[in-house]
């Protein structure tokens, strides 16, 4: 994206997965930002590695969602006969990169609809999961990073992918 190569991480069904520098970047700030929320949220000693694993797992779960969300795009292109040959995730997000335009503005709607689907569902399962597991104030005290929330960490982290993906989502119908 911004000059010099990517780095290949994985392939899934013959699609290159792969990562820009400026990726390792938002990876950085979101690990070092969420665990120090981690830390401030369960009070942990200096010497706890608690809040790091947990600001890694929150990292790996927003660029897990991000994958998801430009693989549902993928799937809809291959189903609709436009091949996929990568996908980049960078600075602001990720990238499907088509073989191809799509023939028709349908296919187009279809394929352009798909990601945001997903994260919308992403955004649904953690929210509805949250509110069934600490209620529903609780669970948004938490989505806004209040470290007074009172709820454990793994659901902090739920309730920050949750409302990280609904942001992606915002922004991606802008």
């Amino acid at each position: 994206m911004f000059g010099g190569g990517s780095i290949t991480l994985f392939h899934i069904r013959g699609i290159r997965i792969a990562v820009d520098w400026s990726w390792f970047l938002i990876l950085f700030l979101v690990i070092f930002w969420m665990t120090n929320f981690y830390d401030e949220l369960l009070g942990s000693s200096s010497g706890s590695t608690t809040p790091f694993l947990l600001g890694l797992a929150s990292a790996a779960g927003f660029f897990g969602s991000i994958l998801l969300h430009e693989l549902g795009h993928a799937v809809v292109a291959i189903r609709n006969g436009i091949g996929i040959r990568s996908i980049q995730l960078w600075i602001f997000g990720g990238m499907a990169r088509m073989d191809r335009e799509a023939d028709s503005p349908g296919t187009e709607l279809k394929v352009a609809l798909a990601g945001p689907l997903v994260t919308l569902a992403i955004v649904v399962a953690l929210t509805a999961g949250g509110i069934a597991a600490v209620g529903a104030p609780e669970f948004r005290d938490a989505a806004l990073l209040a470290s007074s929330s009172g709820v454990s960490g793994v659901l902090a982290m739920g309730a920050w992918l949750a409302s990280i993906n609904l942001l992606v989502l915002v922004f991606n119908l802008i």
